[in-house]
């Protein structure tokens, strides 16, 4: 199960088990309310036939004046009792009590019958929360798969078109150095390799070997390599201070590039990409066309220009998480867009 399937069903089965949880709350609130008062309704009726018999042990007898109380009701204090007409008495109610300390006992088997029952109810409706969240989402998870594995066939339906042209550019310029046609061909090859590493990050995911990197060199070769597919931009480098920290390359590498590609791709005529390296962050920005919504940028799928799948950015997001790096990315219409990358949280050295 993939990491985005689990977050659904996380996230749907304690909406779901949540929602069940307060009902079964609710529900028992109102039994303990209720059998509370059939308890009390219960022992007024046994008082009641007490006061007839007085061969009842549980409770004590008493006689008290008529003045202020009423008979065959239960009052509640410092224990429960209650008063009874006395044949021939015009001064005198007999009064019948109940001890606190056998209220209490009493009051406390019942609540720990009901939470018995509560916790046996809710393992029955964690189970079933469970069952119906696998069962409703499985039309999606469905869906999901099919989708992967068509972008599966379609990138390994790639592989023998994209090396017969490598090769024969290979060809092309050992006979024709410096040819301009050649590299623009050359140019068009590297950004359809571009885009297939971009599907193989989407649909395979990478193992994490960390090693001790120097980003700020690594991120210099990538701005250099992307500046040889974009020589009519100008990419401008800038270091403020050393960035050592212990990551994955083949991940950022991806988080580089598909950053670095953005900037160029989008960018106005002769525009500018800037890479700036300063404090533990690395900060891309671009003279381009800006983004509308930056949040939503970081959605699958989601584009705002006619060009690509709209999976760039949501595979720097899933890579950036996984490696623990901060992202922030501020943009402005037909102005500027600008993506730092926080490092903060990485370590600096192998432990």
């Amino acid at each position: 199960m993939k990491r985005y399937e689990k977050e659904s069903l996380l996230k749907n089965f304690l909406v779901f088990f949540s929602l069940l949880e307060i009902l079964l709350m609710l529900l028992f609130l109102e039994l303990f309310h209720t059998q509370k008062q059939e308890y009390k309704q219960g022992l007024l009726k046994t008082m009641q036939v007490c006061s007839y018999t007085f061969k009842c042990e549980q409770f004590t007898f008493d006689f008290s004046p008529k003045k202020g109380v009423q008979v065959h009701q239960l009052y509640e204090d410092s224990g429960l009792y209650s008063y009874f007409s006395i044949p021939k008495s015009e001064k005198y109610y007999l009064k019948i009590s109940y001890t606190s300390q056998a209220y209490y006992h009493d009051m406390k088997d019942i609540k720990e019958t009901l939470w018995i029952k509560f916790i046996l109810a809710t393992v029955l409706l964690f189970i079933l929360a469970l069952f119906f969240t696998f069962y409703s989402l499985k039309p999606i998870r469905k869906a999901i798969r099919l989708n992967d594995e068509f972008i599966k066939d379609i990138v390994h339906d790639f592989n023998t078109p994209i090396t017969a042209m490598v090769l024969n550019i290979k060809m092309f310029k050992e006979e024709y150095a410096n040819n301009i046609f050649t590299e623009k061909i050359s140019y068009s090859i590297d950004n359809i390799l571009h885009l297939q590493n971009n599907l193989k990050s989407f649909l395979y995911r990478s193992v994490s070997q960390n090693v001790q990197l120097d980003i700020a060199a690594l991120a210099k070769k990538r701005l250099e390599l992307m500046q040889n597919l974009y020589p009519k931009l100008d990419f401008v480098y800038e270091k403020e201070s050393e960035l050592m920290k212990v990551s994955n390359e083949d991940m950022l590498v991806r988080i580089l590039d598909n950053l670095l590609s953005n900037a160029a791709k989008y960018n106005k005529v002769r525009g500018e990409v800037k890479l700036k390296v300063s404090a533990n962050k690395i900060i891309i920005s671009d003279t381009g066309k800006g983004i509308k919504n930056p949040k939503k940028a970081l959605e699958r799928y989601y584009k705002e220009q006619e060009r690509g799948l709209g999976l760039g950015l949501h595979i720097v997001k899933k890579f950036t998480e996984e490696l623990h790096i901060m992202m922030h990315i501020e943009s402005t219409v037909d102005v500027a867009t600008e993506v730092t990358l926080d490092f903060s949280a990485l370590k600096k050295e192998l432990s």
